[in-house]
């Protein structure tokens, strides 16, 4: 590993936390080419339920994130722009030989990673056996258990069913309903008060904004962001609507902004334009546009886009007057600054924002493939926190000329990563760290949980806190969002004035995540304490409710916290209600 890298990390732990690959396989646009003699191999394993239970097991760990937990090609991670997972219960699929499947899961192509090397040939048949069974297969996702507290202080109940594929969630001010918001679109409301009726008030017609992912209300106007496909989708756009209904009760929508076209780069890692949240004065809106890369490496949507990787519309916080009408967003860094709408810098993807009762903007933020922590910062005006050149506290190996990928030498590396073969590569044209830039550091968490971490030096997973150290922030790849603060010190006991937040991935299933914890799809209290020393906070993490499938986002309405569930693309999520007792 560079000297360069370890140097950097070693200061970090003192202050608290403790074969070059081509692009051509990624650019191809040719359909699989299955050899004869594949295609004529047929299931060799005896009729068996372990090979079943093995199966499903297998899918869940390193399929269930893009194909979804029932295979529908529904799974959060492989909605980006541009890639969409195949539906695995289509006739396309299942008319397939099982030879042509099994040669498919073993050599991989594009987006699609090759297991030959991550599983055994016992493992990959195994997996076939569940494709074939993936209609007389329950998921977790189909199943009706109930979230449980970890914690004595807390209750949950079933609140209402809500569509497939939803994002967001929020209350209108009056605190008469409750709105939320699927990918796809639809936004929906419920009565607090009959939960059972469901209205739907708008679709993607209404507001044009067909991958919807920021969504938030202010003095009752609707204020909706996301992406809208260009250029026969290989290209992209950013928008933010306002919708609000006048004394009439006719519908008005406005564009608050849209953006210059840049390129989508059909893999998983086009964030998008997403969490929306209203500044304390209400003289503006932050809005988060997430990467389009994973790492800063080259992403040109099979040659459409050449030589890109992120823009400068991406990986950053705007700060748009609230008021704006027909704002246009140029891609071009000097000119977003001039505008004075550039708020933050080199954050990744910040899912979730929130305000503390101080009117302070916190982000959560979920890192890329390799093992690098999860971020949580304060967000200031100006600051850059790193991005793509650092995550988690932990500086990006791309960047040094002299790193090779290779996961035998490198334990940061994980053979089930979306990334993984064809984004980690030697990359003499990554580009510098721009000049006079310093690096604002992440929230350091001192546990007891969600801090388990890859030590650099031995590469051996760690618990912070059992070591006595902080990191920053949370474990790899629990994807962190749903960030909600007590702004009004409503909740009781040791929840009030503190933060809440959701982990929305399971160790459990899934490939990146499972080397670090069995614990996930949880609930987590943050405990936030400001550090004037360092002119930062400190953090203390606790799980106290674990067991939702896809928490995707929350709301808190005075003592009671909303959590609602993505649902993927069919059967629809959950809304439980958390209440403090």
């Amino acid at each position: 590993m560079p000297q360069a890298r370890n140097t950097f990390i070693g200061w970090i732990v003192l202050i608290g936390i403790f074969s070059s690959c081509t692009q051509d396989r990624k650019n191809s646009e040719s359909l699989w080419e299955v050899p004869e003699s594949a295609q004529r191999r047929s299931d060799p394993l005896p009729v068996s339920e372990t090979h079943l239970m093995e199966g499903r097991q297998l899918f869940q760990l390193y399929c269930e994130s893009c194909h979804g937990a029932s295979g529908r090609g529904d799974g959060a991670a492989g909605q980006a722009m541009g890639s969409q997972p195949a539906d695995l219960h289509s006739d396309p699929v299942q008319s397939q030989s099982d030879g042509v499947l099994f040669y498919k899961i073993s050599e991989g192509r594009g987006i699609m990673p090759s297991f030959k090397e991550i599983m055994t040939e016992k493992q990959r048949w195994q997996l076939v056996r569940h494709l074939r069974n993936l209609g007389n297969t329950q998921t977790v996702a189909d199943s009706t258990n109930i979230p449980q507290p970890l914690v004595p202080e807390l209750s949950i109940t079933r609140w209402a069913k809500v569509a497939p594929r939803a994002v967001r969630i929020w209350e209108s001010r009056n605190g008469n309903y409750l709105w939320y918001a699927t990918l796809r679109g639809e936004v929906y409301r419920l009565s607090i008060e009959f939960p059972q009726v469901s209205e739907k008030m708008l679709d993607v017609e209404a507001h044009g904004i067909p991958r919807l992912q920021g969504a938030t209300m202010w003095n009752d106007t609707l204020y909706l962001s996301g992406n809208t496909p260009l250029n026969e989708g290989k290209g992209t756009a950013g928008r933010m609507i306002r919708v609000f209904w006048n004394d009439e009760g006719d519908r008005i929508e406005e564009v608050v902004f849209t953006t210059e076209t840049y390129g989508t780069t059909n893999t998983p890692f086009d964030h998008g334009w997403s969490a929306l949240q209203v500044s304390q004065d209400g003289q503006s809106i932050y809005v988060v546009s997430g990467s389009r890369t994973d790492h800063g490496e080259v992403q040109d949507n099979l040659g459409a886009y050449p030589y890109s990787r992120d823009e400068a519309l991406t990986a950053k916080i705007f700060e748009i007057p609230i008021q704006s009408k027909k704002l246009f967003l140029p891609n071009d860094l000097e000119k977003l600054k001039a505008m004075g709408v550039l708020f933050a810098e080199g954050i990744r993807n910040a899912y979730d924002l929130a305000l503390d009762k101080q009117g302070r903007l916190f982000a959560v933020v979920n890192s890329g493939d390799y093992d690098q922590n999860e971020d949580m910062f304060w967000v200031q005006k100006g600051r850059h926190y790193g991005y793509p050149w650092m995550m988690g506290g932990l500086l990006t190996p791309q960047q040094f000329e002299d790193w090779r990928p290779d996961p035998t030498t490198d334990p940061f590396l994980n053979q089930g990563a979306a990334a993984w073969p064809d984004d980690f590569y030697n990359d003499p044209d990554f580009p510098e760290v721009p000049e006079g830039v310093t690096f604002s550091p992440g929230i350091v968490n001192y546990g007891p949980d969600a801090d388990n971490f890859r030590d650099p030096d031995s590469g051996l997973i760690r618990d912070a806190s059992e070591l006595g150290i902080g990191m920053t922030t949370f474990t790899p790849h629990s994807s962190p969002l749903g960030l909600v603060f007590d702004r009004r010190d409503q909740l009781p006991g040791r929840f009030k004035g503190k933060a809440l937040a959701l982990r929305y991935t399971s160790g459990q299933r899934s490939v990146l995540m499972q080397p670090f914890t069995q614990d996930g799809e949880d609930l987590l209290l943050l405990d936030l304490r400001f550090d004037a020393g360092k002119n930062n906070f400190n953090l203390h993490t606790y799980r106290v409710a674990a067991g939702f499938s896809q928490p995707v986002d929350a709301v808190l309405v005075g003592e009671s916290l909303f959590v609602i569930e993505y649902g993927g693309r069919e059967k629809g999520g959950n809304i439980w209600k958390v209440t403090f007792k």
